[in-house]
């Protein structure tokens, strides 16, 4: 490594006393030197911001709430070319940065480098969250691929895209990454055991809560589908309109009003009556509680793209 950083570390914090010291020891205890860290206190009130400042730090303040403003604060003061978000409650491995920083050095032209993370839930159940590397859009709209701790990216890149988009509450992650992938970006994925721990908190950014936040999910999709609607192809706006339909079925799910209100919005967007039933299949059958519609859909996916392929597809075997 040279002498002057390379990646930043930033981190938003909001009231994390309790896990903020177990994350920033993971990130001091990185064998990728030297690191610029920037914490920036989203308005804490706890003992969050007295922690931080026990570090060797760049302790930045945005007392407007929201972690995207938050974010987009730490974006705006990094100098480096390579930059990294990390949550305050997550903990990762001492070689995480150095394996990231290696595969940079390597390919100067990669844009983004990223790899699996373990999830921890409240309910003490442990689970890898997959990175991928091909067939993009498809991976982040049903597995959600470019969530914050999956990756580190060119700082550029980020800025090209527009940094986080401060109208969205939760999905940030998922919006941001959307725009990313349109960009086009050349990514890798780095094929080892997982250098990353995600404690899911009862308060964490990303929530499972559809009735506690049913009117900020519905939000956020339909700033995603405005913000890509120019942008994709129809057969990708398709992949997101079903996203939508597996949204709005665990709205009803919750006991959300909002589910229907979205999948009124999607069904006016069907391709003719056929469409528009298959769309209400999905709708009911994930509102009554049934799990992995997006399978059938990977398969169709996989399908055609087996059969515009000169190869042989090996669906037909």
């Amino acid at each position: 490594m040279n002498s002057e950083s390379r990646m930043t570390i930033v981190v938003p914090v909001l009231n994390r006393e309790a896990t903020l010291q177990r994350t920033l020891d993971s990130i001091s205890g990185q064998t990728a030197r030297p690191l610029s860290v920037i914490i920036v206190d989203n308005g804490s009130t706890d003992n969050s911001r007295d922690i931080a400042s026990d570090f060797d730090i760049t302790l930045l303040d945005m007392p407007e709430k929201g972690v995207s403003k938050a974010r987009n604060l730490g974006l705006r003061e990094a100098v480096t070319p390579y930059i990294m978000f990390f949550d305050s409650d997550d903990t990762m491995s001492p070689h995480h940065v150095e394996d990231i920083m290696t595969e940079f050095a390597a390919d100067p032209t990669l844009d983004i480098v990223g790899r699996d993370v373990r999830l921890h839930t409240i309910n003490d159940s442990t689970r890898t969250l997959p990175f991928a590397d091909s067939d993009l859009l498809f991976q982040h709209i049903f597995y959600s691929i470019l969530s914050t701790q999956r990756y580190a990216l060119r700082t550029s890149l980020l800025r090209k895209a527009g940094g986080w988009n401060e109208d969205a509450t939760v999905w940030t992650d998922y919006e941001l990454g959307l725009r990313l992938i349109v960009e086009n970006p050349k990514v890798k994925r780095i094929d080892r055991e997982p250098a990353v721990d995600v404690y899911q908190q009862p308060d964490s950014i990303t929530t499972d809560s559809y009735s506690k936040r049913d009117k900020e999910l519905m939000k956020s999709f339909l700033i995603c589908n405005e913000k890509l609607s120019g942008n994709m192809p129809l057969r990708d706006l398709k992949m997101l309109d079903l996203k939508g339909i597996v949204l709005a079925g665990n709205l009803t799910r919750a006991k959300s009003p909002e589910g229907r209100r979205l999948l009124v919005e999607i069904l006016d967007f069907a391709n003719g009556p056929f469409e528009k039933i298959e769309r209400y299949a999905c709708y009911l059958y994930t509102a009554l509680g049934g799990r992995g519609i997006h399978r059938i859909a990977y398969f169709r996916h996989s399908l055609k793209k087996c059969l515009k392929s000169h190869r042989t597809c090996p669906l037909s075997k």
